[in-house]
């Protein structure tokens, strides 16, 4: 059984295959929509117009989850149904349209301009939930490997549409995200662990998060977003450079994930705050291409942040599956959205106060970073809040007591499998399967005990070694015997 588990995480599926496809179309659609195609056009508007402009497409993003968390409190509300695809797929082509419009030589009014980049923001926060709810559906337990090669895809294909002329920029960004959104409906149907998610219309969650990591989160966020403003206003070169960055760190993430090396997310954020840090306090004192090899070392931060960010919310929806992902997970991702908005503003207002490239800019971008470390430094807890498993305790200290009741050996065993089950929130069903696993039974003893058939069994058993991170049936009756109890 443990080599069955480990067989069916370490290796593709076909439909892991097709959603990693589909989500790097994406991804490669956000490149060119919300960095690439603005950038030097139209080539009579003034750099500060452009950055005007582009910020509705980033407010939009955290106001669309928002929105996505508001409906998805009502059980009618189903993010994969056919009105929603569609308003996605409308709306995330609108700008790269108005885009093509201005590239043939029409006037369009600014409203519209911004009316497009508001959809496409509040678009893009939909696909990319939807993306992660399918993922949370494959029978996979590397998380990081899906967002960091589906991000460095993402890249490779926009490097790919970047060099093309340009009329066809635009136009490729409305065929990448049009397939991925029809991708998300038929990998959605086809998910192979669709029978054991939690029903569709199931608002109920148990999935929390400890307080200390948002404001690091949303101190990222803004990080970023200046260091983006920063390349946008340099033009097209940086901008493209900066995103090229982004194949290094997404890759390393997807890397990592693959050959199984596994950290607790609090030990990511601070590495990516030392790279970042670093790399801004650095940017006022050198000269301009070393400014924008930083800021390169800044965006390949950002991509490592995403994947690693997003495949904690998969993973941790997943250990907590008592409603779909895209119930769960939005008000997880708002906060490095609404703080990369927030950096987008801020530099959008230096540079129409002091100019692209005056020396208060660079200030404020390492007041930024000295702010991320006095965050880090209040907020973060002096161990790992976070398990490597995805669990966190929700700020809540458990101290081990030693049991001083004398209890029969089966009394002690039964309350071990009880607090098991709770840690790892386990159904009644696998708490059940628990119980006969750790006394050493087999599969086909559960099976004539349970009276259930053996697809069900084997199901309930890979489900219980996935949320345990456990690979055999040895070192899970190990691990039952040892667990501490309160």
């Amino acid at each position: 059984m443990a080599s069955e588990a480990q067989d069916q995480t370490v290796s593709f599926s076909s439909t892991e295959l097709l959603a990693l496809g589909g989500f790097a179309l994406y991804f490669s659609w956000m490149f060119i929509v919300f960095f690439w195609l603005f950038c030097e056009f139209p080539p009579e508007a003034p750099t500060e117009l452009r950055d005007f402009v582009q910020f509705f497409v980033f407010a939009a993003v955290p106001i669309g989850y928002l929105a996505l968390n508001a409906l998805a409190k009502r059980s009618s509300f189903n993010v994969f149904s056919l009105p929603c695809k569609i308003a996605e797929a409308v709306c995330a082509s609108l700008l790269p349209t108005v885009a093509l419009a201005m590239y043939l030589g029409l006037m369009v009014p600014l409203p519209i301009v911004c009316a497009a980049n508001f959809l496409a923001g509040a678009a893009a926060a939909a696909i990319q939930l939807s993306w992660l709810d399918v993922y949370s559906r494959l029978r996979t337990s590397y998380y990081s490997r899906f967002t960091g090669l589906s991000l460095f895809a993402g890249g490779l294909l926009f490097s790919l549409a970047a060099f093309s002329p340009a009329f066809m920029q635009p136009l490729s960004a409305i065929v990448f995200i049009v397939i991925s959104v029809v991708l998300i409906s038929y990998a959605s149907h086809h998910a192979p662990r669709n029978d054991e998610r939690a029903p569709l219309e199931s608002i109920d969650s148990t999935w929390r998060f400890t307080t200390e990591i948002e404001p690091s989160f949303f101190v990222f966020g803004v990080v970023f977003g200046i260091t983006f403003v920063f390349l946008f206003n340099n033009g097209a070169e940086p901008v493209i450079l900066g995103l090229i960055a982004t194949l290094v760190g997404s890759l390393a993430v997807a890397i990592l994930s693959i050959v199984d090396k596994q950290f607790s997310i609090t030990v990511y954020q601070r590495a990516l705050v030392v790279v970042t840090v670093c790399a801004c306090i650095v940017v006022p004192f050198v000269s301009y291409p070393a400014q924008i090899a930083c800021s390169c070392v800044v965006t390949a931060s950002w991509a490592m942040f995403m994947a690693i960010n997003y495949g904690y919310v998969v993973k941790k929806c997943v250990i907590a599956w008592e409603s779909p992902l895209f119930r769960q997970a939005p008000l997880r991702l708002v906060f490095p959205a609404f703080g990369f908005a927030v950096g987008w503003a801020l530099a959008s207002f230096l540079t129409v106060q002091f100019g692209a490239h005056s020396d208060v800019f660079m200030i404020m971008r390492l007041v930024v970073a000295v702010l991320l470390v006095a965050t880090i430094m209040i907020f973060f807890p002096s161990n790992e809040h976070h398990t490597t498993d995805g669990l966190s305790p929700d700020g809540v200290k458990v101290q081990k007591t030693v049991v001083t009741v004398d209890k029969t050996e089966k009394e002690l065993f039964e309350e071990r499998c009880a607090a098991v089950a709770k840690l790892y929130q386990l159904s009644p069903r696998e708490t059940e399967i628990l119980g006969y696993l750790a006394r050493g039974r087999n599969a086909a003893y559960i099976q004539e005990e349970l009276v259930i058939s053996p697809h069900t069994v084997k199901s309930h058993i890979y489900n219980i070694y996935r949320k345990l991170d456990i690979h055999s049936q040895q070192k899970l009756m190990d691990f039952v015997e040892d667990f501490p109890l309160d």
